[in-house]
């Protein structure tokens, strides 16, 4: 489960990679573009909603760009 989600992580994390830098990158499940993603939106990606409310570290119900940053394997519990 842990590898799966840190597949998942790298990946939406690929796309700011790939943004152009002087654009506002917006995640692809941040489906009202306001720069989290909520337990609503999560749904769509089931890893993710199994695994938000870990992600959610300051529990206020969503996910910042900071919360979903990727971290090596060995730092997830």
């Amino acid at each position: 489960m842990k590898k799966l989600l840190l597949a998942s992580i790298v990946t939406f994390a690929s796309f700011n990679l790939l943004a152009n830098p002087e654009e506002i990158t917006v995640h692809p499940l941040d489906a009202d573009k306001d720069g989290l993603i909520s337990i609503e939106e999560a749904k769509v990606d089931s890893t993710l909603s199994a695994v938000f409310a870990e992600l959610d570290l300051n529990k206020d119900g969503y996910l910042s760009h900071l919360e979903l940053e990727v971290k090596p394997e060995d730092e997830i519990n």
